[in-house]
């Protein structure tokens, strides 16, 4: 079943993960833990193919709207990659292993 399309899933979630209901989910992110940053692709390198970067802020990393799309992006990097849900609360960012 998609988690995704059941209503409430979000509600769920943060009840799961301990969060406060005010936390708005923001979308997926890569971890790479070896470099311990995520993943962010610099569009600006190359007018034909985004370039990886690294960042070390989480907020700063490139974020999927659905799982399904940051595991495939997971599985196309060479890099073992950690998926990780993004989360704002408040004016800071928090991501979570999903």
């Amino acid at each position: 079943m998609d988690i995704e399309s059941k209503q409430g899933w979000m509600s769920d979630f943060l009840e799961e993960m301990g969060l406060p209901a005010s936390a708005v989910f923001q979308g997926y992110v890569l971890y790479n833990t070896d470099r311990d940053s995520f993943v962010c692709f610099n569009h600006q390198a190359s007018a034909d193919q985004a370039r990886i970067q690294y960042v070390k802020p989480c907020a700063w990393a490139h974020r999927y709207p659905y799982i399904m799309l940051a595991s495939d992006a997971a599985g196309n990097l060479d890099d073992a990659m950690e998926i990780q849900g993004l989360f704002q609360l408040g004016g800071k960012f928090l991501a979570f292993p999903i």
